[in-house]
């Protein structure tokens, strides 16, 4: 039985991911759950009890913290390292989608996220092993207490609202469940162990949802998601793109991050490979399973 090293494991993902394995041995790492072995990636002190030998590594933690971990365990452990027989790390598109924001916090997020992904791939480039990161779009969804950052808490917003103004003409999105990526992570560890190639994989990836969607589209169906049989649905009432920004341009000097996050609603970020075309599913339309 091959071993699994999870990093993330309390995350919304490696939640699912843990819960769902069927033929893995799992060594989960939390600073969180009691259930886990500690590991504050935070703190090289605990990178001590991090054990990988002859492991798969699966990472749900930030990229950042796993490249300073990797670095560590190249200084310390390399002959342990080079056991590894393959690592799967999660990274995000705002790799791609924040490269050239405004906002300083959102351009040093899409530098912080590719220079770390350059760094992790050089170490397995270098000692051979197989290595996989990848760029997922927005991700959403609940799992038992768990939810997503973004489209849970503007359905928890519309619940409280009884309208809300949108502009007219808005970009694409392409939204992916959580329990899509945990299915797409088992799929390459399958990949991994029939991989006895000379080549080794060692790449970067996008995947997004199966559906192009128009934000205004995206906020109308969450707002129908937000409503149930005590509450009237919050209604959505698209105006003129110059006059929503107009409303909006206060922001614009007391909070320019938040209106560039709302102003971002015009842009297209969209168009990454789709879900299904990895494994080779049917597609499914937003919102998967009722969110």
């Amino acid at each position: 039985m091959s071993k699994i090293s999870v990093l993330g494991s309390t995350s919304l993902i490696g939640t699912y991911f843990v819960d769902k394995n069927v033929r893995y041995k799992l060594n989960c790492f939390s600073r969180k759950s009691k259930n886990c072995t500690f590991l504050d990636l935070q703190n090289d002190e605990t990178f001590s009890n991090f054990s990988f030998e002859n492991s798969f590594i699966v990472s749900f933690a930030p990229i950042w913290l796993v490249k300073n971990l990797l670095q560590n365990l190249e200084e310390n452990n390399l002959n342990d390292l080079k056991t590894l027989k393959g690592a799967i790390i999660y990274s995000s598109s705002s790799a791609i989608t924040k490269k050239f924001a405004a906002n300083a916090y959102d351009k040093n997020l899409s530098q912080k996220l590719i220079s770390s992904e350059n760094k992790i791939l050089s170490i397995f480039r270098k000692y051979s092993i197989n290595c996989l990161i990848i760029r997922p779009t927005i991700i959403y969804g609940t799992y038992k207490e768990l939810e997503d950052r973004n489209f849970t808490k503007i359905i928890k917003l519309f619940r409280k609202l009884p309208f809300c103004i949108i502009p007219s003409n808005t970009g694409y999105r392409q939204p992916i469940h959580f329990s899509q990526l945990s299915k797409l992570t088992y799929l390459f560890l399958e990949k991994f162990n029939s991989h006895n190639s000379l080549d080794k994989i060692s790449e970067t990836l996008e995947v997004g949802g199966d559906e192009n969607i128009t934000y205004k589209d995206l906020l109308i169906r969450l707002s129908f998601l937000a409503s149930d049989s005590h509450k009237r649905k919050c209604r959505i009432i698209p105006i003129s793109n110059k006059l929503f920004y107009a409303l909006l341009f206060p922001l614009l000097i007391f909070k320019p991050k938040s209106f560039e996050a709302i102003y971002r609603m015009q842009s297209d970020l969209s168009g990454f490979p789709k879900y299904s075309s990895y494994t080779g599913e049917s597609e499914n339309k937003f919102p998967l399973n009722n969110f």
